[in-house]
């Protein structure tokens, strides 16, 4: 269920310092509510995975506590979880994860095959997120892949996180189709399928390719 959003941010921080600090903490309760794959979830899995060389390199960015990891390296892939918020990343005790910022990420250019961000770029604000995109196409190698999927609606703000317990808050910023794409395509990816899944939320999920000359996958 969403939560009443506050429109105001901290002017003088960045809202992800807040959501990370809000995240190690509630990271227990948050692993224990999460560590179920939903369906639809298994499908984007299959879905860009069947588009990858075996044993490719997937980046899963905003992997918290890694349930998506081991969806993804039980198919056979070489995955490295990335996440801002170090008890996140403790939770399961699972290897080559790495703290580090979505705005930053510690890959080389093109060393992933596909970026998989599920349910974490809607806390970077809006402003910020032409530059993560343009992060994720670096890191990914031409024709590479991306999926994404964020909550779907309009504005953005601290929501608190009593759905895990919590008084603390946590940064949202959500999307509509038409203006995502775009920023997706300026980035130098063309969008190849586009979903709606309801869980809690209603999320947009995209899979989108780094464009490259005859790299399709049907």
């Amino acid at each position: 269920m969403d939560m009443d959003m506050e429109a105001d941010a901290p002017d003088a921080s960045d809202p992800a310092d807040e959501t990370q600090e809000t995240y190690d903490l509630i990271t227990a309760e948050y692993a224990r509510q999460n560590a179920a794959a939903w369906s639809n979830l298994v499908e984007h899995v299959s879905t860009l995975t069947a588009c990858l060389p075996p044993g490719g390199v997937v980046a899963d960015v905003g992997c918290g506590p890694g349930r998506d990891i081991a969806l993804l390296r039980a198919g056979g892939f070489r995955v490295i979880g990335i996440d801002r918020s170090l008890g996140q990343l403790r939770t399961s005790g699972l290897r080559g994860v790495a703290q580090a910022d979505m705005r930053q990420l510690p890959l080389r250019a093109g060393a992933a095959d596909a970026i998989w961000c599920q349910a974490a770029l809607l806390h970077i604000p809006g402003t910020g997120v032409p530059a993560v995109l343009a992060e994720f196409a670096r890191a990914v190698r031409p024709g590479g892949w991306l999926y994404l999927s964020v909550a779907e609606g309009d504005g953005e703000g601290f929501q608190v996180a009593s759905n895990y317990g919590s008084s603390r808050r946590r940064w949202f910023t959500f999307h509509r189709e038409p203006h995502l794409a775009a920023m997706l395509a300026r980035a130098g990816f063309t969008v190849r399928q586009v979903r709606r899944d309801r869980n809690q939320r209603v999320w947009l999920s995209i899979h989108a390719q780094q464009i490259s000359e005859g790299a399709t996958c049907h």
